[in-house]
């Protein structure tokens, strides 16, 4: 049982896993729109922004993560 607690652990903190943290500055009426999205598709206002920002990525360049 240990075990499988300490390779979970291992596996969250892999370095491909590692979030660092960032701040950003949006308009109200973003932040707010990007919130109803988020509760629309029923995930966090973190994880769609992250989304976002991959799409973006791989239409900018063909990269993400």
């Amino acid at each position: 049982m240990k075990n499988q607690k300490e390779e979970s652990k291992k596996e969250k903190t892999s370095p491909a896993k590692v979030k660092k943290s960032t701040s950003l500055r949006l308009e109200k009426k973003t932040l707010k729109a990007l919130k109803i999205m988020a509760i629309e598709k029923d995930t966090s206002l973190q994880q769609l922004i992250e989304e976002l920002i991959e799409d973006a990525l791989l239409k900018h360049n063909g990269t993400a993560k």
